[in-house]
């Protein structure tokens, strides 16, 4: 509850009509008076508010709850309404892209795919996804809804303030692009652009397995790995936007010494070189040229099939699942260490979400982490998998209004009230 005290009355009014839709929207169907009582205003002030945001189709009336224990009348419920609005999400990689609609629940009503020719003309995809924008804006709802904002999930380093790309190992033509300026100046909708696992990491910490955490780290694991770090419900990029870049970490004395990883390990500098499914298949291919021979299909090797095997207990396969298992660990134990988070929680590409390689994971974990604080963090699979860029992208528009512990009151005010 906000008060007058060093505030105006209608900056007042609109913190306080924020947080009750915002109580409407996590916690609904709510009555007038649960509201009241959970914001402590006073019944006539949130009659007040109510109507207003009744008025503006940002919620509507239900039903009938439950009588108090006292009997009486039965109160009349509030539900948000999530197509009062709606976000556009993209998702931009080396050879496709995908946008999809969402309405401000997160709910995707359409997802749309297309694919392209790495080093393909940046004009020509933007225009591309422009097609499809336009599309869903012809849709029913949604001209009757507010556009709220566009979110972009692209790989790389990216300057979140002007939406541009710093420096990309997979979109390197794609660096200096004025990505955020092309949708705001066709669209006049504010468009927020974030590295993608970054993005990933904070749908999966609104919509996913992070729901209930306030510390978590994310990390993704596929074709290189990185990681989005969450601190206090919020996202830590760091001062030149590369917190989380642990594709940079090298691999150490103990992996390049120690023969830790003798199949997977081949010459490399860094985690983001031997973490990859690349890296396993050739690691495969390896083994079957020496003390592992004949243990796999070499005419067929696969991530899922050395996964399958591996669960056969296969030596070779196991082997490898294992080495994979060890590298992700170490990455891991660096980060815990680090930051002691709440939770952890991995994601990505397919072996990322094998439950024989998340147990080979915390066994690592447990075993390297010593120290009483870290011992309690948990480590979980990801849950949005093929959605995860998509709702990520979403989250980065969703989230200043619905989400952050602060209330931005100039955005509800701009994208509400006019």
């Amino acid at each position: 509850m906000i008060r007058e005290a060093g505030y105006g009355p209608k900056l007042v009014r609109e913190f306080n009509e924020l947080n009750i839709l915002r109580f409407i929207k996590n916690d609904g169907p709510l009555s007038r008076a649960e509201l009241a009582k959970r914001y402590r205003l006073s019944k006539a002030a949130v009659s007040e508010i109510i109507s207003n945001l009744l008025e503006m189709g940002y919620i509507h009336e239900i039903g009938m709850g439950n009588s108090t224990k006292l009997g009486g009348r039965k109160p009349i419920l509030l539900k948000f309404n999530p197509r009062s609005g709606f976000a556009i999400g993209i998702e931009i990689k080396r050879d496709h892209a995908r946008v999809a609609l969402s309405d401000l629940d997160a709910k995707i009503y359409n997802n749309d795919y297309f694919s392209f020719k790495p080093g393909a003309p940046l004009e020509e995809i933007v225009q591309q996804t422009f097609t499809y924008i336009d599309k869903f804006f012809k849709i029913d709802w949604v001209q009757r809804a507010r556009p709220i904002g566009i979110g972009i999930a692209i790989p790389g380093l990216v300057n979140y303030k002007t939406g541009k790309i710093q420096e990309s190992d997979t979109l390197k033509k794609w660096v200096g692009f004025p990505l955020k300026g092309k949708y705001e100046s066709r669209y006049k909708i504010e468009t927020f652009v974030e590295n993608d696992v970054k993005a990933i990491s904070l749908g999966e910490f609104h919509f996913g397995t992070g729901k209930t955490a306030r510390d978590m780290v994310y990390l993704w694991v596929g074709d290189g790995v990185g990681a989005g770090i969450i601190i206090n419900g919020e996202l830590h990029r760091g001062v030149s936007a590369s917190a989380g870049e642990v594709g940079y970490y090298d691999v150490g004395f103990l992996i390049r010494e120690k023969g830790h990883c003798q199949l997977i390990y081949d010459g490399h500098k860094n985690f983001g070189d031997i973490l990859s499914e690349k890296v396993l298949l050739e690691g495969a291919k390896r083994g079957l040229q020496g003390q592992f021979a004949g243990y796999l299909d070499a005419d067929n090797l696969s991530v899922d099939y050395i996964l399958e095997e591996a669960h056969n207990d296969n030596p070779l396969a196991l082997q490898l699942v294992k080495e994979y298992g060890f590298l992700v660990g170490v990455v891991l134990t660096n980060l815990i260490n680090t930051l002691n988070p709440e939770l952890v929680v991995i994601g990505g590409q397919s072996i990322a979400h094998d439950p024989l390689l998340l147990k080979i994971i915390k066994d690592q974990i447990k075993h390297d982490i010593l120290r009483t604080p870290s011992r309690i963090v948990k480590v979980k699979k990801a849950k949005l998998k093929e959605n995860a860029a998509i709702l990520g992208a979403v989250a980065l528009v969703l989230e200043d209004l619905f989400y952050n512990q602060r209330l931005n009151i100039s955005k509800y005010r701009e994208l509400f009230r006019n």
